[in-house]
């Protein structure tokens, strides 16, 4: 969780310490940077085929960007989990518990208070990586933040990260990928009207869709959690 104090120059010295690496051997195509605006607050949503999207996000934006994650890879197992742990609160990650309603208001009311500190937020709109490389149904609370703080939201398109790091692979390969951010959206008609259900969606589906312009994939209006959970389902337990 974002904390008071947080460590600014321990985030911009990893973030120049990975930036070098990351262009030289990746060497990522990325464009529509300049739609990150230069001040003030701003949410970039984007979709998810990696679990190194929101690091090689947070690492091509040219201003902070406090990306939310999931409470989980906060609490892995082992030394890798550990150290996965301590990496994600150096560099300011905004903790979100899917398990229980009220965890997940309280991670979406810290991104608030971030971006009223004039800062950026990142979110992946699918909640989770694509089962299949396909864009799927975008959750709502990005469009709840869009709407209750009227900060601009950029969309961004990812294009091959799964390919650097497909889904279980336990270390990184080198291919080239790409980013492309799309032009800033704002939505004043609909301002004030973050509770109403229909207005949230339609505002997620507009992101989405700009986001499926960006990154090229076919969109399925099916949540990608319930698609991996059916999955799940039919595979039945492993073993006796």
């Amino acid at each position: 969780m974002f904390r008071e104090g947080d460590p600014n120059m321990l985030r911009m010295l990893l973030r120049r310490l990975l930036l070098i690496p990351l262009t030289l051997i990746l060497r990522p195509r990325v464009t529509g940077v300049e739609n990150v605006p230069e001040s003030g607050p701003f949410i970039i949503a984007a979709n998810h085929l990696s679990f190194f999207d929101s690091i090689f996000i947070a690492l091509l934006t040219p201003r902070p960007l406090y990306f939310i994650g999931k409470q989980g890879w906060l609490d892995m197992p082992g030394l890798k989990g550990r150290l996965q742990g301590l990496f994600f609160r150096s560099v300011g990650m905004i903790t979100v518990d899917n398990t229980s309603g009220s965890a997940t208001v309280a991670g979406l009311e810290t991104s608030l208070r971030i971006m009223g500190e004039g800062h950026g937020v990142g979110v992946h709109i699918e909640g989770t990586r694509s089962p299949d490389g396909r864009l799927y149904k975008g959750n709502t609370g990005t469009a709840w933040i869009a709407l209750r703080s009227g900060a601009p939201v950029i969309p961004c398109g990812l294009v091959g990260t799964e390919r650097v790091h497909p889904a279980g692979a336990k270390r990184l390969y080198v291919a080239r990928f790409e980013a492309h951010f799309g032009a800033p959206m704002t939505f004043p008609e609909h301002s004030g009207c973050e509770s109403d259900r229909r207005t949230r969606r339609a505002v997620t589906n507009r992101i989405t869709q700009e986001i499926s312009a960006l990154s090229g994939q076919e969109y399925v209006d099916t949540y990608a959690a319930t698609v991996k959970s059916r999955a799940a389902s039919a595979a039945g337990p492993q073993g006796g």
